[in-house]
């Protein structure tokens, strides 16, 4: 029995304990007194939520108690919004994007890191000739609006100026050379641009994470008043989403057949090959050198680099709450 199904049961008993117990302090309820939650992923269906889905999709999530929404999602669905305003119990959202809620004073703490380095790089076509972060000075770079920030203490880092655009949601500006590099995740335009017909020897990265300026990516947040009232159904929420991602990497075809469900309902511009790519590409983000799902915990060192660089880069002011209070571990 792995550890995270050891999990996911103790999880589950102390759910349906605190059904019993603490009926007067659980969130809201169905009338079958199953306890609710609003999940809103950060980006549109696609395998980087697989493992949501299956949870969803296989009924782990009720089997410790919950009814969980999964929230349409999609660039006009920001999640760290949705938290915020209180239109969804639970979010996925980068460090970063929970770091700058807490400069907001939103008041919210991360329950598990699950992707805990940087998937972040910047490519360029072999013929532009941009090898390291030097080669981008004076050269036109497209990045997101909302992920800026890595690429921008790249720049700092380096003393490089180049010329920032805004990125679009394909890779086209890069393929018909209006930019010299863009951003791509590993584990998604970097899937669409070899889907597209490029080698990858015809194409250079560089990547932030051997550069000292890679950040945890996607963790699970919810609002420190939620967890603090609620800490059951938070706790069965992470433990049944590890378990839907354990079984992910254990059964893909099962877990694309979920994501295309999602892709195929929402309309999404996508196929089974890229997200089959996908959740390959995800793997060794997700799994340690032995294949098995690394453990849900933010680094100390990751949120004291996050917000060192936040802060050189002028985007946080506040004196940041202790790791303790913004970390909470499954097992607490």
């Amino acid at each position: 029995m792995s550890l995270l199904t050891i999990c996911f049961r103790q999880s589950l008993s102390r759910a349906c304990a605190a059904g019993i117990l603490c009926a007067a302090t659980v969130a809201p309820t169905t009338a079958t007194g199953m306890e609710t939650l609003r999940f809103q992923p950060h980006w549109v269906p696609q395998a980087q939520f697989a493992g949501f889905y299956l949870a969803k999709d296989r009924g782990w999530y009720t089997d410790a108690g919950l009814e969980v929404e999964i929230l349409s999602h999609g660039a006009e669905h920001p999640a760290a919004d949705a938290l915020a305003e209180d239109r969804a119990e639970v979010a996925l959202l980068y460090l970063t994007q929970a770091l700058e809620l807490r400069e907001q004073g939103v008041d919210v703490v991360n329950v598990a890191q699950l992707i805990q380095d940087s998937s972040l790089v910047l490519v360029a076509l072999a013929e532009t000739g941009i090898l390291v972060p030097e080669d981008l000075d004076g050269r036109r770079i497209s990045r997101w609006a909302s992920f800026s920030l890595q690429p921008e203490a790249l720049f700092r880092l380096y003393g490089v100026e180049p010329e920032t655009v805004d990125q679009g949601a394909t890779m086209a500006a890069l393929r018909t050379g209006a930019v010299a590099a863009a951003t791509a995740t590993r584990y998604n335009e970097m899937v669409e641009l070899y889907l597209s017909g490029l080698d990858p020897d015809e194409l250079d990265v560089i990547p932030l994470e051997e550069h000292g300026v890679g950040l945890a990516e996607d963790g699970i947040y919810v609002l420190e008043s939620t967890l603090d009232n609620h800490p059951e159904a938070i706790h069965a929420f992470v433990a049944a989403s590890l378990r839907g991602w354990e079984y992910a990497f254990e059964h893909p075809e099962a877990a694309i057949d979920a994501v295309m469900e999602r892709v195929l309902r929402y309309g999404e511009p996508t196929n089974r090959a890229h997200q089959h790519r996908m959740l390959e590409a995800l793997r060794p983000l997700y799994l340690d050198s032995n294949g098995q799902l690394r453990g849900p915990r933010l680094a100390p060192s990751d949120y004291r680099l996050a917000i060192s660089l936040m802060r050189n880069l002028g985007h946080l002011e506040w004196e940041p709450v202790p790791y303790e209070r913004f970390h909470r571990e499954l097992s607490e």
